[in-house]
């Protein structure tokens, strides 16, 4: 969970007013996610099968703490 708020404050800190670029962002916070996930169960836990999946649920938890950080400090794309 931890990792998803980490995540989630990067990507608010790295959102920007180009929507274009933004998107890219999200893609390439996934392939972040997806990297941590495999170093984490391959290495740590010997378990790698998972990470796609535990990717997928960081990326989630990562975009629902930016959307909330937007909404108590304002969100850069629409000036507030």
């Amino acid at each position: 969970m931890w990792r998803g708020i980490l995540l989630g404050t990067a990507l608010y800190l790295l959102i920007g007013e180009d929507a274009e670029a933004n998107l890219k962002l999200n893609g390439v916070s996934y392939i972040v996610a997806l990297v941590w996930a495999y170093y984490d169960g391959m290495f740590i836990r010997r378990i790698w099968a998972m990470a796609f999946v535990e990717a997928a649920f960081m990326l989630l938890i990562g975009v629902q703490v930016a959307n909330l950080l937007a909404a108590v400090f304002g969100n850069p794309m629409l000036g507030t």
